[in-house]
């Protein structure tokens, strides 16, 4: 281990537990449209049938194999409003006034017409079909109507469903009320006197005709408990579990009751959750107006809202808003299968929701294969984009801002990799991008001031960033970025120390002095300021004390930047052994405080809070804390290490939690990291989320840096916008509603196989 390599005795010596990674269910997503054979039209109900799924609209049924979703095919050109299965692998629907059959090979066969539009369908206990229209529930077996229920007086129907105990309740309304009703035995009439000798005839069951009609009625559902009661009656549908239990989608939540009159409420009404405490502990769903619920064989409940779907799964919901996730957010029907994915109906087509077995191991090569096949450009690493998203093969890697950085990111996850496995492979990766680190700082011809990036003239693939530009003097075959920032120096300090702890050659070791003598002694003789080709100080890299500590402009960077400067000059020292850098390390400590501005170096309100700063911080805590051994200088930095981890604690970053265990062996929350490397998607491109709407959040009072929305608490990071540890975690909405831009990875891989390589996780 690179403690065991390059630190004192006391650190050398620290134990962690392990955490051992088990596989667990990761989502996924695909959909399908019009572009794999859907009509141009809302998909308003789905049905799987045996091995086949149905997919009704306005504009007919589609069928596809579920062993090929994206091979969809128009069977009928029925306007439908619900379909269900039938037992012969086909599907019942309604459409209009018509109830009819359909079969895989789009033959239909109508079997009734009512004398009003049918507005619901279910396969009734016993046998046959419930067909509900806004006047009658009706029950078709045998090729006729066997019983007819009229609404209650002066009420409409709007839904109904039988339960799984075989009760049958209906949601009617009226001009002024609404309510559930259970179809309930009338009481008997009394039977006329018999003679001795004469048998008295059985009584008709609920669901026969009669003489006098049919022996039912609808009853109201009274409340039987006001202290759990629902708060708002505008119900939209129910669905029961295998115990009998009736979940009830409502506008302002779920509603949970016995069908008897208990309810248990998890709304939210008037902006006020009904539960006393947070939204996200009381099983609050993520929205209202849910349209449809739909069990899965594992338990599993979906609902459908207008604004996405959602999933209860062992107490925690999940929600899918957005292209991440669907192919539009409004959201009609859902049917679950076999394999518990969710088919997800909406106006743009069908998305397929399924959790698979994954290791965080299998994801990380998952995005290994991504980096390869679109962002690694040279060595570099960092984001693509797309023009047009509609072209896969359109992309372009940007030459950016801080491809210095962001490389470094990446290379030091692949230096991280070959120490806790030896895998060669992964020692290449590092190596070229970390050859490729080495020549920002060669082409600029300015020795020791590295380039924002660089571009080989000849290159394709790539987009120019914005900003400076120059000729390599060095090489004309290139062009270099300018004013480069404290960003871009704090990555390149930490990937020169654990490229130099762990991957490196001794032809490598001989080039990382040199380059990082040439940086560190150009920042000590222009006063502690990168100099850029005009002569001028960098707009960002100020790190001498008369800004730092006399400058108000450089108040809020006080503590970073004097943080960074103290840990460049301990790599420094670490890896050439010239005293002369810690002798500048203790001057700037001595006589210009900088131990104790970096004691603060997390700024908080009345300050701006900067999430772009954290990551910095804690890739400057890494080298430098492993290489000090001074006790009374570490008493002080891990005074600043234990306040910046605190604050930062909520927001489960993985990388601040393990640096955090790395270096000092205290506990560090390793579950809730592994808990965000489990939520990190698959797809991460930067598709629009949208999470301010949601029942479920608290919304911060204060907004961002950037006038954005925030949350008290994180959503997972399943559910926002795609970030690195340089973005705010608080953020609730953002992202590109086209996903024109795909991050590259790195954020999860940097602290997996840190991880990994400290014995914080096992796999």
């Amino acid at each position: 281990m690179l403690i065991e390599l390059t630190l004192a005795a006391g650190l050398s010596t620290m134990q962690h537990a392990t955490y051992k990674l088990q596989p667990y269910l990761q989502d996924r997503s695909a959909y399908y449209t019009v572009q794999h054979g859907l009509p141009d039209a809302p998909v308003l109900t789905l049905a799987i049938a045996g091995e086949t799924l149905y997919a009704g609209t306005a504009k007919g049924v589609a069928v596809a194999p579920l062993s090929q979703p994206d091979r969809w095919r128009m069977v009928s050109n029925q306007p439908v409003r619900a379909l269900i299965p039938d037992d012969s692998g086909g599907v019942y629907g309604i459409g209009g006034q018509t109830l009819f059959q359909l079969n895989a090979r789009g033959e239909t066969r109508t079997l009734y017409t009512a004398d009003a539009e049918l507005i619901g369908l279910q396969a009734a206990q016993g046998g046959g079909l419930w067909l509900l229209t806004p006047q009658k529930l009706l029950r078709y077996e045998n090729g006729a109507i066997q019983a007819a229920h009229d609404a209650p007086t002066n009420r409409q129907f709007r839904w109904f469903h039988q339960d799984t105990r075989g009760r049958v309740f209906a949601f009617a309304e009226g001009e002024l009320e609404r309510r559930m009703y259970v179809l309930k035995p009338s009481p008997p009439a009394p039977l006329p006197q018999r003679g001795r000798g004469e048998s008295t005839p059985p009584s008709p069951t609920l669901w026969e005709r009669g003489g006098g009609g049919v022996r039912a009625e609808w009853q109201p559902v009274p409340i039987a408990d006001n202290r759990g009661r629902y708060y708002d009656d505008a119900w939209l549908c129910a669905a029961s579990d295998a115990l009998g239990h009736l979940w009830i989608g409502a506008r302002s939540g779920l509603i949970l009751g016995d069908g008897e009159g208990w309810f248990l409420s998890r709304e939210v009404y008037d902006g006020a959750p009904t539960a006393p405490a947070a939204p996200t502990t009381e099983l609050i769903p993520p929205y209202g107006f849910i349209r449809c619920l739909a069990f899965a064989p594992n338990g599993d409940l979906w609902a459908g809202t207008p604004e996405g779907a959602c999933r209860l799964r062992a107490g925690r919901w999940s929600y899918f808003w957005g292209k991440r996730w669907l192919p539009a957010n409004q959201v009609y029907a859902i049917a679950v299968d076999s394999q518990n994915r969710a088919w997800i109906a909406t106006d743009r087509g069908v998305a397929c929701i399924e959790s698979v077995k994954m290791t965080l191991r299998e994801k990380a090569e998952h995005y290994e294969k991504m980096i390869a096949l679109r962002h690694n450009r040279n060595g570099f690493v960092t984001n693509c984009d797309w023009d047009d998203p509609n072209d896969p093969d359109g992309w372009k890697i940007e030459a950016s801002d801080n491809d210095g950085l962001w490389t470094a990111v990446y290379c030091a996850a692949q230096a991280f990799q070959y120490a806790a496995t030896k895998d060669l492979a992964a020692r290449e990766r590092a190596r070229k991008s970390f050859h490729a680190l080495l020549e920002l700082e060669r082409l600029t011809g300015i020795p020791g001031f590295p380039a924002r990036s660089i571009i080989r003239k000849d290159e394709t693939r790539y987009y120019q960033s914005h900003g400076e530009w120059h000729e390599s003097p060095v090489d004309p075959n290139y062009i270099w970025k300018g004013d480069t920032s404290s960003d871009e120096l704090d990555g390149h300090y930490f990937i020169w120390a654990v490229y130099y702890d762990l991957c490196a050659d001794d032809a490598e070791k001989e080039r990382i002095r040199g380059v990082v003598r040439r940086v560190t002694d150009h920042l000590m003789q222009n006063n502690w300021r990168l100099i850029d080709k005009d002569g001028k100080p960098t707009r960002w890299a100020i790190f001498n004390p008369e800004a730092i500590n006399d400058d108000p402009i450089w108040e809020e960077e006080r503590g970073l930047n004097s943080l960074s400067i103290l840990s460049h000059l301990k790599v420094a020292y670490h890896i050439t052994g010239d005293a002369k850098y810690q002798q500048a390390y203790e001057e700037l400590i001595r006589k210009h405080h900088y131990l104790i501005n970096a004691v603060t170096q997390k700024m908080l309100p009345p300050y701006s809070i900067n999430h772009s700063d954290d990551q910095l911080a804690f890739l400057c805590y890494y080298p430098f804390l492993l290489y000090e051994t001074n006790p009374e200088y570490r008493r002080i930095w891990l005074m600043s290490l234990e306040r910046s981890w605190q604050i930062e604690r909520p927001e489960r970053s993985p990388l601040f939690n393990f640096i955090y265990g790395a270096l000092t062996g205290k506990p560090c929350d390793v579950e809730a990291a592994v808990q965000t490397l489990q939520e990190w998607p698959l797809d991460l491109r930067n598709w629009e989320c949208r999470n301010s709407h949601r029942l479920d959040v608290t919304l911060d009072p204060s907004k961002g840096r950037f006038g954005e929305w925030q949350s008290v608490q994180i959503v997972p990071y399943s559910e926002r916008v795609v970030m690195r540890w340089n973005g705010n975690p608080y953020r609730l909405d953002g992202g590109d509603p086209l996903g024109r831009r795909e991050d590259d990875g790195s954020a999860f891989l940097l602290p997996y196989w840190m991880g990994r390589y400290h014995r914080l996780i096992e796999e």
